[in-house]
């Protein structure tokens, strides 16, 4: 068995920039009506770096005072 994927991925967008649900496609060629993007389709298979970055919460002092009459 060939590792060679022949079909690709491709996403569908409308007017606006927003992806239409449901219009992932695989395809040889890229369809030609409508505005199409290629996509990663084998997760699974292509790798990919994740990073994750953590900040620490800021601390807060409160200070009361009193003054006896």
């Amino acid at each position: 068995m060939s590792n060679k994927r022949i079909n690709k991925a491709y996403v569908r967008y409308d007017g606006t920039g927003r992806v239409i649900a449901g219009g992932n496609i695989l395809s040889r060629l890229k369809p030609k009506v409508g505005n199409w993007s290629e996509t990663p389709a084998y997760e699974c298979c292509n790798p990919t770096t994740t990073t994750s970055t953590t900040t620490a919460a800021p601390t807060t002092t409160t200070s009361t005072t009193t003054t006896a009459p």
